[in-house]
């Protein structure tokens, strides 16, 4: 066993408007097999997603994530009282045009926001006062069809961009949130404790 002291912080784990009930069970399991709990719903295609038999069984002994999931009518009320709100999404959206906007790759951002100076709004202060750790993050994971709109990811301090293949840079909802979440996870220093 590792000494290694673990960082407490609220995280939550925020899914806009899931076209595929499938996927929210498989996020759950994502979550608890990094050791998070607190997974929010935004406006889910299926108002009923939570309680579906095919939900409960991709959740694969995550059930306990499902029944304590939060279902919000807005990012807005999803991520009221989180000190950090992280957008995900693809830097190389292969589907549509964006406005430019800058996309932080998380375990760098992790880093930095934890063993470093506060990192917001695409920039990070030097000044030595600035040294922040959050008390509470959330990550915001778009549809799977369209991802974040513009007006969402404004609602977030930055924008995360898993480095992927320019070229096909998609990844499955599930496969995305565990990433961002095994990275959180080890710049919490949860390596070898589960919390």
């Amino acid at each position: 066993m590792s000494s290694m002291r673990v960082i407490p912080c609220s995280t939550r784990f925020i899914l806009l408007r899931t076209f595929q009930n499938e996927n929210v069970g498989a996020a759950a399991r994502a979550l608890k097999t990094m050791g998070f709990h607190a997974l929010s719903l935004v406006s889910p295609h299926d108002v009923g997603v939570l309680r579906r038999d095919k939900v409960m069984h991709l959740a694969s002994g995550a059930t306990d994530v499902l029944k304590n999931a939060m279902v919000y009518a807005s990012l807005e009320e999803a991520v009221d009282g989180c000190d950090i709100v992280c957008g995900t999404g693809m830097p190389i959206d292969m589907h549509r045009k964006r406005r430019g906007r800058s996309y932080l790759e998380p375990r760098q951002y992790f880093e930095t926001l934890i063993h470093s100076n506060r990192v917001v709004n695409d920039s990070i202060s030097n000044d030595n006062s600035a040294h922040y750790k959050p008390n509470s993050i959330a990550f915001v994971f778009g549809s799977e069809t369209t991802g974040m709109t513009e007006a969402e990811m404004d609602q977030c301090h930055v924008m995360l961009g898993i480095p992927t293949n320019p070229k096909f840079g998609s990844l499955n909802l599930a496969n995305a949130i565990q990433i961002i979440a095994y990275d959180w996870r080890i710049a919490l220093g949860g390596r070898y404790s589960y919390f």
